[in-house]
């Protein structure tokens, strides 16, 4: 029965693909992949000049300008909804915070995300894209309708302010309570949409007599406490000392902010050099402890059927993860770059296994790899000269880092360190095994699971490079970071000995005035040009003037 189905619809589908293939060579003068491969152009033409800002969509044929339009529409109605659920607190809150309308960048950012993207890879990104917007949402309408400077709302008591480096995953015994991230709006993912904002607050934390020296992010974060432009919601703000010393500097200016706004705070202090044996089980206690904490601060018991409801989430997600993995380690996977490392970011960072249609979107995902795979399909139009291990942060998303690498140098980023965090499988169904288990699993979070916690966690990068047959490493160069600038030589050393290529990423994270968007990428121009004596993919994106740009 099936295959007498199948035949009108092959007969149907043949003159609908020659059509569409008729119209694609039409039309492909405009693609700016191929104007790059004849020399006439490129991605670059498309952009009024120093700005992040299309004149027009960008033509990929016409069944992926269609799927990628589709992905567009879909972010539209996310962001539609959320201000509809909360018109008035939405209003009040672009009225309020310097930072919200920044959100409306949001689709120029999603937009250069995938610019150049075909096929398998669009298809993946489409899909990815629509969950980070979707998840974002998520919390900015929960957030805004109950932020108690905008008003307040039905949840506002029981929401949990929770630091945003530290995993919210174990407050899921809380079925009552929402945890929600409090740096996470204002700084930690506006940054990435618009590199404007930060420095701001930055100015705002200089000019009470913070130095100038230190992390962006740190001072950003200190900038919006004195600024008072973080949301107040709920009963305690849960801070951390995660990932660095400048960050519990900066929840000491947080928490005299947090506590003269009736919050009560509680310091989850984790273990710091957390790969120790002895390092878990303190971070086992702390966890312990913050949860005992909230229980007398809400007048709540700790569910652990609803607990490991979201384990079991999480725990199929993480498995997921390690079946990407499998492919990542061939060179036919349809899943990379900035599609891969900002959608693990936020499952990890923000999801937490609370939103089932996040493992529902991995699901679909790696089906859609395991189909590329099985068709020897290269990405990028097999365009890609090498494949490099990103150690970098949130630089690397506002400049668009990963997808401009590959367009412009055909270097694919396999992994980012973002996308290493919490891969920690949990017991779902022991109490005690458990919450060990979450204690790992909180370890292994935003930076601290890389640039700090002792040696190990930085030279893991080369075992990273080597499993997923890397030749090349590119390593974060934050010059306020103290730790990192102790590292360099000892990097350098190792790259020689191991026979990578190798080279540093100047940036100041958050700080686009120090090291511009261009001296990022004219620090990668250099190394492929100068050392690897190499010629660009697309010379429009060699050198353009963004500075203006979102």
């Amino acid at each position: 029965m099936n295959e007498i189905l199948k035949k009108p619809l092959q007969i149907l589908g043949k003159p609908l693909d020659l059509a569409i293939g008729a119209i694609d060579k039409k039309f492909e003068k405009y693609d700016p992949i191929w104007r790059a491969e004849h020399g006439v152009g490129g991605e670059r033409d498309r952009y009024y000049d120093k700005t992040g800002i299309a004149k027009y969509r960008e033509w990929r044929g016409v069944k992926d300008t269609l799927r990628d339009y589709r992905a567009w529409l879909i972010n539209v109605s996310n962001m539609v909804k959320m201000f509809a659920g909360t018109p008035i607190h939405a209003v009040k809150g672009i009225w309020e915070y310097r930072w919200m309308g920044s959100f409306l960048g949001a689709f120029c950012f999603v937009d250069r995300l995938f610019e150049g993207y075909r096929g398998y890879n669009l298809q993946i990104a489409c899909l990815n894209g629509n969950v980070i917007v979707k998840v974002l949402c998520d919390k900015i309408g929960t957030i805004l309708k109950n932020d108690r400077r905008l008003g307040g709302g039905p949840m506002s008591d029981n929401l949990i302010g929770m630091d945003e480096t530290l995993p919210a995953l174990f407050t899921a015994g809380f079925p009552t309570l929402i945890a929600e991230p409090l740096q996470t709006l204002p700084e930690f993912v506006i940054c990435d949409v618009d590199q404007h904002i930060e420095p701001y607050y930055i100015d705002v934390a200089e000019s009470y007599g913070l130095s100038a020296d230190v992390c962006s992010r740190c001072s950003a974060e200190t900038g919006v406490t004195i600024d008072d432009a973080f949301p107040i919601f709920g009963k305690v703000a849960i801070a951390t000392n995660e990932p660095c010393n400048a960050s519990e500097s900066t929840s000491m200016f947080q928490r005299r902010r947090f506590q003269r706004m009736g919050l009560k705070d509680y310091q989850c202090v984790l273990a710091m050099q957390h790969n120790l044996p002895n390092g878990h089980v303190f971070s086992e206690g702390e966890l312990r402890n913050c949860i005992k904490f909230i229980e007398e601060e809400y007048g709540v018991k700790y569910d652990w059927d609803a607990q490991f409801k979201v384990i079991k989430e999480m725990n199929e997600q993480i498995d997921i993860e390690h079946q990407k993995w499998e492919i990542f380690k061939t060179p036919y996977s349809a899943l990379s770059g900035i599609s891969e490392t900002l959608y693990r970011l936020v499952a990890f960072a923000l999801a937490n296994g609370m939103y089932p249609y996040v493992t529902k979107n991995d699901r679909k995902v790696l089906k859609i790899m395991e189909k590329a795979y099985k068709e020897k399909v290269l990405p990028y139009g097999g365009k890609t000269r090498h494949r490099a291990f990103l150690w970098a942060p949130s630089a690397v998303y506002y400049t668009d880092y990963p997808t401009w690498i590959q367009n412009c140098w055909g270097v694919c980023i396999v992994l980012n360190m973002d996308s290493t965090m919490g891969n920690v499988k949990m017991n779902d169904h022991d109490p005690e095994k458990a919450m060990f288990d979450m204690a790992c699993y909180t370890e292994k979070g935003v930076m601290r699971h890389h640039a700090v916690g002792g040696f190990d966690n930085i030279n893991a990068v080369w075992d990273w490079a080597k499993a997923f047959n890397c030749d090349m490493v590119i390593s974060n160069d934050n010059i306020a970071c103290k730790g990192m600038n102790g590292v360099h030589a000892m990097l350098e050393e190792q790259a020689r000995e191991l026979g990578f290529y190798f080279f540093f990423l100047p940036h100041d994270l958050e700080d686009c005035r120090t090291i511009s968007r261009q001296d990022m990428r004219n620090a990668t121009n250099n190394y492929m040009n100068v050392v690897l004596g190499e010629e660009p993919l697309d010379p429009t994106l060699v050198e353009f003037d963004d500075s203006e740009a979102w």
